[in-house]
């Protein structure tokens, strides 16, 4: 998801921000391009808006184009069905899928280095004595990574994507998941061993760098630089690269024909997908000029 850049984990499920005040109102003044794209059809407007799951309150409000393109929009469009996921029998279901069987330990899943870097950080985190020894890897890196966002001030609540849920509910506006929450919850719960153990490892070095890594991630995103932002993708595909097309590009190529029948249809559309999705080799926006459309950045 080189000194700094992110890891698969947070490009994927997490790829965050750091914003400062200051820094945001320096970006309303001098920011000449934005992390949405506009797609003309016969009959609909379709923007594409590269999201980052969890922000601050100073964040808001979000740059006029981006504003402006979803107050046009008929139609929101999110990676999933996020008030599925709300539901308390949603949460149960991921509950019981991120658990290890009766019996079995995280420690029989890691290396024995691993798990004892994976304990020292717990430790520093402040989670409770074996609070994710039940869980498995890919989970586990979720919760240690999710957390140390949270001492940064981070929330997913603020996030780009859940910001415009609310609104999109309170309009009464049309909402659509690319991936079913069943697949996202496979996504998350159904890594290999080999996989869970990559995804930890990635996260708990990404961790160390944290707090002075975000503000370039944020950077790049606020300004809509994606050249920096594919580059630091092409060096997590090169790094492992099955495990980024399983969590990456083939939700990008899954994605294509459903945008395409957006920009078909009659109805304008905004489409939040993490901005991960948006940048480096075969992301959305490549893929999407591949088969003809015109896709301009805002």
């Amino acid at each position: 998801m080189n000194n700094p850049r992110p890891r698969i984990l947070a490009l994927f499920a997490l790829l965050l921000a750091l914003l400062q005040p200051v820094a945001a109102q320096q970006r309303s003044a001098t920011a000449t391009r934005q992390p949405l794209w506009k797609i003309e059809g016969k009959a609909a407007t379709v923007y594409l808006l590269g999201s980052v799951h969890l922000l601050k309150k100073e964040n808001y409000p979000l740059a006029a184009p981006i504003e402006a393109a979803f107050d046009r929009a008929k139609v929101v469009v999110f990676e999933t069905d996020i008030e599925a996921f709300e539901k308390p029998e949603f949460q149960m279901k991921l509950l019981s899928k991120s658990a290890l069987p009766e019996g079995d330990t995280l420690r029989n899943h890691l290396s024995p280095k691993l798990y004892e870097q994976l304990a020292t950080q717990s430790k520093e985190s402040g989670l409770p004595s074996g609070a994710i020894e039940k869980l498995k890897a890919g989970l586990a890196a979720l919760t240690i990574e999710h957390l140390e966002m949270q001492k940064l001030g981070l929330d997913e609540k603020l996030g780009v994507d859940y910001h415009f849920f609310q609104r999109a509910r309170k309009a009464g506006k049309e909402m659509i998941g690319l991936d079913t929450p069943d697949f996202h919850l496979e996504l998350l719960t159904g890594l290999s061993k080999e996989e869970g153990e990559a995804i930890l490892r990635s996260t708990l070095e990404d961790i160390r760098t944290l707090k002075q890594d975000l503000p370039q991630l944020l950077k790049s995103w606020q300004t809509g630089d994606m050249k920096t932002l594919a580059n630091l993708l092409n060096e997590e595909m090169e790094k492992d690269p099955a495990l980024y097309k399983r969590l990456v590009v083939d939700r990008n190529k899954r994605w294509v024909p459903k945008i395409e029948e957006l920009v078909r249809g009659d109805k304008d559309a905004i489409i939040i997908v993490g901005v991960g999705h948006l940048a480096g080799k075969q992301s959305v926006i490549e893929l999407l000029e591949k088969n003809g459309l015109k896709v301009t950045q805002q």
